[in-house]
Parts: structure tokens; sequence; C-alpha cells
């Protein structure tokens, strides 16, 4: 995948546009938008979708070499589905606890959310895709063309599609080595008296950090699945083994999050200056953007430089020593990160440019 184009094409960050000048504030603007018909709205955002591709910007270039070398139809990635849960009766026929699943809505679940994602940062993009890495798949989490969301997006400095790409640059990344355990840990996390939370994943308990349920059903099916071990511990696990069960599935989990986690990081980076990383890759921004910009912005180049797990530690401590000794590799993660920032803000630009000539928002005044 990408891999025809980058022998043609070298995407290395250059400032291409000048600085954005100010205009009027995103609560001027979003206060005409929700004022506007929804026809109103649907035009507005096909108009900002004309103008916008034109934009001659390297983040829009970015998006076009991933685009136009991903060879499936958009409408043909299926919706995100519940995630599956451990059956009690294969996993702990002793303590067979029915499972009943909790609405995605409830109390229950959106407390327990927060707790999960407290730690994550709120990202400004609504994106509309989501990387399944058990299925080695997109799956679409919401409605594509929605106007609203196109337009909260544009006014976030995300042009149309970047959400998309970003998601296909993800797949790129994974070369499926932990699928396996991404199919383990995206079961639905549950608790002790069998509540299944719908809408998160033991993937999400596990790399919460907070506290959380562990039955017995779902970290057997994990050890199940993973080892084919069914012997070593049975339901119900008694408290002398709970402690080594929990260490060995931890590791298991370890190395997912080592192999998920960076690839999360590097697609994020890809298309935008400043995203909200998570999993403490935040403190290593400029350094993700200079590994982009060492493998010339090229998901098939990049992946061939990702450790394998085992790997991981090793290969972030050489590359924070080889960028920190060289003025050359800061100046390049700064030069992609400043520019891309910069793109986002000519996105943004290019929408209210819209709302001004279409008469909705009022233009700001000239100095001179």
């Amino acid at each position: 995948m990408f891999t025809a184009l980058a022998l043609n094409l070298v995407l290395t960050a250059v400032p291409a546009l000048s600085p954005v000048p100010q205009g009027p504030t995103d609560e001027e603007v979003l206060s005409a938008w929700e004022e506007l018909e929804p026809g109103v709205q649907e035009e507005i955002v096909e108009w900002f979708r004309s103008e916008v591709v034109w934009l001659r910007t390297f983040q829009n270039r970015l998006i076009r070499f991933v685009l136009e070398g991903q060879e499936r139809d958009v409408g043909t990635w299926p919706p995100a589905e519940p995630a599956p849960f451990y059956d009690p009766e294969t996993h702990a026929p002793a303590q067979p606890i029915p499972r009943k699943s909790l609405a995605a809505d409830s109390r229950r679940v959106k407390k327990k959310r927060e707790e999960f994602f407290f730690r994550v940062p709120d990202r400004k993009l609504d994106s509309a895709w989501v990387y399944d890495y058990a299925a080695r798949e997109l799956r679409r989490t919401q409605e594509l063309d929605d106007p609203d969301r196109i337009f909260r997006n544009g006014l976030a400095g995300f042009p149309p599609d970047l959400d998309l790409a970003e998601a296909l640059v993800e797949m790129a990344l994974d070369d499926g080595a932990e699928q396996d355990k991404a199919r383990a840990f995206g079961h639905a996390y549950t608790d002790r008296t069998g509540n299944v939370f719908t809408g998160l994943t033991l993937y999400d308990a596990w790399a919460s950090g907070s506290n959380m349920e562990m039955p017995d059903i779902d970290n057997l099916g994990i050890l199940h699945d993973l080892e084919d071990e069914w012997r070593r511990y049975v339901a119900p696990v008694p408290g002398s083994k709970q402690r080594p069960l929990y260490d060995e599935v931890g590791a298991l989990f370890q190395e997912l999050h080592h192999h998920r986690g960076l690839r999360h990081a590097m697609a994020m980076t890809f298309l935008t200056g400043y995203p909200a990383l998570r999993d403490g890759y935040g403190a290593n921004l400029e350094r993700l953007h200079a590994l982009w910009d060492q493998q010339e912005s090229t998901p098939a180049k990049l992946l061939e430089e990702l450790p394998k797990t085992k790997d991981w530690e090793r290969f972030l401590e050489r590359w924070v020593a080889k960028h920190d000794r060289s003025e050359e590799l800061q100046a390049a993660g700064i030069t992609r990160r400043d520019t891309l920032q910069n793109d986002g803000l000519w996105v943004r630009k290019t929408l209210v440019d819209i709302m001004i000539q279409a008469g909705y928002v009022k233009a700001p005044e000239s100095d001179g």
C-alpha cells in the first residue's frame, strides 16, 4: 500500500503558505452556523469541500498521497459493532455468571468511560473512522457526510477526509504481528456481577491505569485464546493464584500496548501538527515528526523501521538519543510540526472566508 506512489513522490515538510491572519472567533462562526437551515448547511459544506482541496499545503499533499494509494472503496468498510464478550460457559463453567449488556448511554457506562479515558486527552478532530487491530480493517463510527461534523472539524483545522487518511495510515503501519492479542483484548469489558459495558473493551480497561474489575472469565478467556492454557488456572481462581494470573495477562497486554500505542501515535502525527497524543507519546511530539520526516512521510518506509514488540523500548531509546544529538533532526521535526499546524489554520480560514462570502459572518475590519 502506497509503495508505488512513494517511488516518485518525496513528501518533505516545507512551509508553503504564509502565516494566517486573524479573523472571526470560533464562537462567532459557530453561532452563525447554528442559525442556518439544514439545506444551507449542506451547501456551505459542499462549497468548503470544493475549495479546501485546492490549498497548496503539505497536509493536502499527504492526504492525496494516502487516498490515491488505497484500493478499497470507502463505502465497503463496515460500521463498528459492539465488542463480543467471553462466554462464561466456555471459559468458567464452574462459575457461569450470566452476562447482561448495559446500554452505551447508561449512567454506569458513562461513569466507567470517564474513568478509563481520564488520562486520554480530548481530540479536536471528530473522526468517523477507527482502525480495528483485531480485524485489521477500518470501521465507520458515525455518519460520514454529516455537515455539522465536517463543519466543526473544518473550523478546528481539519479538512474533509483527513480522518479517513489518518485511519488508513494506522492500518498501513500495522503488520498484524499482535493481531491475536488485539482480538483477545478487543472483547468487551465486564464486571464480576456479569455486566457488559457496551463500547468499552478490555484493552481500554488495561490501558487506563485506573481501577478495574478483573473477572476470572475474562482473564481466563485471554489465556485460553492466546496460550491455549486451560489447566493451570481454573475458575473460581483461588486468591493465591490471582496475582500470577493478573501478571501473566498484564504481560500479554503490554506487548499489544507497545505495538498499538506507537503505531497509533505515529498515525496521529502524520497529518496534524499538534495532535493530542496518549500513552505518554505527547512528550515526544517533535521526535515523532522527525521520524516521519526521516522516512519521507511515507508509511511503507516507516513500516520497515518500526520495531518488533520485544524491541520497542530499545527502538525508542535509540531514536530519542539519535534525535537529541542531531540539530538537523530536531529542526526537521519542528518544521514538520509547525508546517502542519499552519496548514490547519489555512483550512479554518478557507471555511471562515466562505461563511463571510455567503454573508453569514461579518468580515473583520481592515487595519488600513
